[in-house]
């Protein structure tokens, strides 16, 4: 099975998972369902599923700072938190708050950038982090069950930085996941990022 197919089987199995809890908060997502979410908005629609943002021209549901997110302690079935923690000033407490406001047994699915390319949007957001298998260790160290997987190896971490990347991932993305494959390149800690399950 190729790298492509590991983290892909990975956040369709995490997805379905949290779409079968009650109360699902997207931290970060602004509109409902944007980008890579859309496809698996049927899943959401027997959940309350609501979006939080900083920014109140997101359309966001709940509007709140990540590092002190203006709802109650155990409040939250499962959180989304998806190419967020690179954005903000301190991880360790977003974290921190992402924790506090899960109910216990409740679930978040993370993702985050590791070699990858400098993404802040001028106005909006900035571009801090990037993390390792080691950060995420210590960053979710209090949750009692986490899962990892890499966004691919050396090749996919690569390609993200050739010039029109974006407009090729019909053809990057299966080359890069073949020679990922070939050469075992899962088995040094070069990625591009981390898929990451925990549960409280």
């Amino acid at each position: 099975m190729s790298m492509r197919d590991n983290y892909t089987k990975f956040i369709d199995e995490k997805i379905l998972e949290i779409s079968k809890t009650h109360r699902v908060l997207d931290v970060g997502g602004g509109e409902r369902f944007q980008k890579w979410l859309e496809r698996y908005r049927p899943l959401f629609q027997h959940c309350e599923y609501q979006t939080m943002d900083y920014d109140p021209q997101t359309g966001a549901d709940v509007i709140g700072n990540i590092h002190a997110i203006p709802l109650p302690d155990n409040s939250v079935d499962s959180i989304i938190c998806h190419c967020v923690l690179e954005h903000v000033e301190d991880p360790i407490r977003a974290v921190k708050e992402l924790y506090r406001i899960l109910k216990l047994g409740g679930v978040i699915f993370v993702h985050v950038p590791s070699i990858y390319p400098y993404h802040a949007r001028k106005g909006h957001y900035p571009d801090y982090w990037r993390f390792f298998d080691d950060t995420l260790v210590m960053l979710f160290k209090d949750f009692s069950h986490v899962e990892m997987v890499k966004r691919g190896g050396y090749f996919k971490a690569l390609f993200f930085f050739f010039p029109m990347q974006h407009k090729l991932r019909w053809f990057i993305d299966p080359l890069t996941s073949f020679l990922d494959m070939f050469f075992r390149t899962e088995k040094r800690t070069t990625t591009s990022g981390y898929y990451l399950f925990a549960r409280k």
